[in-house]
């Protein structure tokens, strides 16, 4: 499942090169992700993966899967973009819990909650911790409509 939710993000991302310096460095970029309830019925959730620069959205990406990222205008509220891009990023372990609360809600039938997390800074990001501050938010979705 990592391979297609990295392969999907890489794709997406391919020609962005603001995000080259990040990754000569192995440092995170900034990112906004949201998640909440999909209003389409095939998906459960949604996820939104933003790219900061500052206080600008630099990239807007919408995915119901885990391989099909679409780039889209950015409706977030600047006041949101603005806490993460000058306040803390959310902690490893409020993304585990997440994920953890987020599998309960799945099986017990209930709605996804909607949540945001700000995650900057973070070293040794692609060779270790991408898939550990990503998996936990995207666990759960599809890897295209197909695998529903």
């Amino acid at each position: 499942m990592k391979r297609f939710l990295y392969a999907g993000l890489s794709a997406a991302l391919m020609g962005l090169a603001y995000a080259a310096p990040a990754a000569a460095q192995d440092v995170s970029p900034t990112l906004l992700i949201e998640t909440g309830p999909n209003e389409n019925p095939q998906y459960r959730r949604v996820i939104f993966v933003k790219y900061l620069s500052g206080s600008t959205v630099t990239a807007n990406y919408r995915a119901e899967n885990r391989t099909e990222f679409k780039r889209v205008d950015n409706t977030t509220p600047q006041e949101l973009v603005e806490s993460c891009a000058r306040g803390a990023s959310t902690s490893l372990a409020e993304i585990q819990a997440f994920a953890r609360d987020e599998a309960v809600r799945n099986r017990s039938r209930s709605a996804p909650e909607t949540r945001s997390f700000c995650i900057k800074n973070v070293p040794n990001w692609e060779t270790r911790n991408k898939a550990i501050y990503l998996d936990p938010i995207f666990e759960g979705l599809p890897v295209s409509i197909q695998g529903l």
